[in-house]
């Protein structure tokens, strides 16, 4: 009896048929298992297909050598457990994608930041000349940019993707944060937090912060600190002629109101980019190729408004991490006019007191946990106001908004009660601000308050 090859394929979202056309072009036998009725009007033309299957098909199972698992379903759904339990070995579209490229493959994930991380990775990269493919977790899937012509590849790698994937040999890898999301998927936190670390498992080059090493009991090989000393591979914030600048060890490099990104937040996602070049790129180099990086959209991206207002779409905040990440860097006494709520997830969302208060005029609280943050803008003395809809905060805010004030949709929740996902909210708020770009700040009350 000859040992099975098949490939069964769980899910068949984005991902799940990223693998069935990877494996039909190698000529391998796979099946496709779904929960759903067939999503698509073309399949590959090999392969078995099982739709609306909430368990395994008869006969299956014995045939089946390994599970590829779409990020989409948790190690709780049904058909993911009953491999799990008959030891079959699972793994994700990376694990296939890392067995079939020889070039270097930059590898990023963390609660927050790495979209734009991987983003301005592949920008620097190209930009010194490098065939660069960035996807993964964004944009293309892995698997859908393999070519014998790419230098590098960059990906954004999910916590689910990690989850299901072994020790990835990446040619540099960073995790940048963990915050509370996606413990239910996981299980819990601590699941969570095992996850990402596993983009560290058999990298090359590891990029991490002072509490990487306990957090993922790994050593580094460079360094990211806003305010570290200039140890070896240390990429921080330093003064230098009187500002803030992006320091390499003690050597400064670029002054930090020239990066191409603004908030705190965002310089130290440059040094993380700037740090994962490093094996490709010399620091004097890689900053030069900042200059001219555009912002990700809904990313604390400027949208244009009426004159004297800055008013910034901060829609990919969608746990309170991101938000605070916004909120804070702005300094104490600024003059917010704050656009919060949606679906929280059922996460704390009491940090954001602390956060707000000396920074937010005024709280535009909308979604299903709109109660939730206005008890949290109430006990920290910040005023709100509850509404119905994007339209109307924008109304109030113009109403309420001085010159030299920030109008900050950052929402520290999901859009899904209001919107299909946070780019649609993201579009919303754009679209409705630029209807004010004629209109007069006079800092009066809140219109119909």
């Amino acid at each position: 009896m000859t040992e099975s090859s098949l490939t069964v394929v769980i899910g068949f979202g984005i991902t799940g048929q990223s693998v069935a056309r990877h494996l039909s072009a190698q000529h391998q036998d796979f099946a496709v298992i779904d929960t759903r009725p067939c999503p698509v009007s073309a399949l590959p033309a090999q392969g078995e297909y099982y739709w609306e299957s909430e368990s395994w098909p008869a006969g299956l199972l014995e045939r089946a050598a390994q599970v590829v698992v779409s990020p989409g379903l948790s190690p709780q759904h049904p058909l993911v457990s009953f491999a799990q339990t008959s030891g079959l070995p699972l793994c994700s579209d990376i694990d296939l994608f890392m067995t079939m490229t020889e070039a270097p493959v930059i590898g990023v994930t963390g609660t927050n930041g790495k979209s734009t991380v991987v983003s301005l990775v592949g920008h620097l990269l190209n930009a010194q000349g490098l065939a660069c493919e960035v996807g993964g977790n964004l944009g293309p899937p892995a698997l859908d940019l393999l070519s014998q012509h790419t230098e590098v590849y960059v990906l954004e790698l999910s916590s689910f993707q990690l989850a299901y994937s072994g020790d990835l040999a990446l040619a540099s890898a960073g995790l940048l944060n963990i915050g509370d999301d996606h413990s239910d998927w996981h299980g819990s936190a601590a699941n969570y937090a095992e996850a990402k670390c596993r983009i560290y498992g058999d990298a090359a080059y590891r990029v991490g912060t002072a509490a990487t090493p306990t957090l993922c009991g790994v050593d580094l090989d460079a360094w990211i600190g806003l305010n570290s000393e200039a140890n070896s591979n240390t990429w921080r914030l330093g003064n230098y002629q009187g500002k803030r600048w992006i320091y390499y060890e003690d050597q400064p490099l670029l002054a930090e109101h020239e990066l191409p990104l603004s908030g705190a937040h965002n310089t130290e996602n440059c040094l993380w980019a700037l740090a994962l070049v490093k094996p490709w790129i010399e620091p004097k180099d890689a900053v030069q190729g900042l200059s001219d990086f555009a912002p990700l959209p809904h990313r604390f991206a400027s949208v244009p408004g009426p004159a004297g207002l800055h008013c910034i779409d901060d829609s990919k905040a969608t746990n309170v991490d991101a938000a605070l990440a916004a909120l804070r860097g702005f300094e104490r006494n600024q003059s917010l006019l704050l656009i919060a709520g949606g679906d929280s997830k059922g996460a704390d969302l009491s940090p954001l007191g602390d956060a707000m208060r000396g920074r937010v005029k005024t709280l535009y609280s909308l979604g299903v946990d709109a109660p939730r943050v206005n008890d949290i803008a109430q006990r920290h003395g910040v005023e709100w106001h509850q509404v119905e809809s994007m339209d109307r905060a924008v109304a109030l805010a113009m109403g309420r908004a001085c010159a030299g004030d920030t109008l900050l949709l950052s929402p520290a929740c999901a859009s899904l009660d209001m919107y299909e996902n946070f780019a649609q909210r993201g579009d919303h708020f754009a679209a409705v601000v630029s209807s004010y770009v004629d209109f007069e700040i006079t800092g009066g009350d809140v219109a119909g308050s």
